[in-house]
């Protein structure tokens, strides 16, 4: 039970907010394709080098389906601005 306490009391630092949202960014997401497709190239088995090259794969379509949402949440704000200018600018008294 003494292992499970200093587990828990571990003051090691933990990842900032702003580092887990990071992670959640297309940016990020290529950043870490990237990673993996470098670290396939120097691997000795073709299957350590296929797992790389399959995470890679994964991670850009992780990035591209994140810049799809954040392309249509940009979309939407610019509508809802445009509609309360539009609101604002023909409000009958």
């Amino acid at each position: 039970m003494t292992h499970l306490t200093n587990w828990l009391d571990d003051p090691s630092p933990k990842a900032s907010a702003t580092q887990r949202l990071r992670k959640d960014t297309a940016g990020a997401c290529r950043d870490r394709a990237t990673a993996d497709l470098l670290t396939s190239v120097v691997m000795a088995t073709s299957n350590e080098r296929l797992a790389l090259e399959r995470s890679a794969q994964a991670w850009t379509l992780r990035a591209e389906l994140l810049e799809r949402v954040e392309r249509s949440f940009e979309k939407r704000r610019a509508l809802e601005k445009a509609s309360r200018q539009y609101g604002d600018d023909h409000v009958r008294l």
